[in-house]
């Protein structure tokens, strides 16, 4: 079920997503802008999931650098 809302945009942006849509096989206005949201949505997401996953690399650094460096000695022995 959908729900109806109403947006204001500049004129040249709703311009470029009219040309846009009939460019690119939307059905409508509505459709194309819920695509871009969904987008922008999963980009901001997925920014929020790498922002803590590379917190978490950073924490563990130090502790990850000395374990590459121990696998590095073992194989030098070989």
């Amino acid at each position: 079920m959908k729900t109806e809302t109403t947006i204001s945009l500049e004129p040249e942006l709703l311009q470029a997503l009219t040309r846009f849509l009939g460019a690119n096989g939307h059905s409508s206005l509505s459709e194309l802008i819920e695509e871009a949201l969904r987008r922008f949505l999963a980009s901001e997401k997925r920014k929020t999931y790498d922002a803590h996953e590379l917190e978490l690399i950073n924490r563990n650094a130090e502790r990850l650098d000395q374990e590459a460096e121990d696998v590095l000695a073992y194989q030098m022995e070989l």
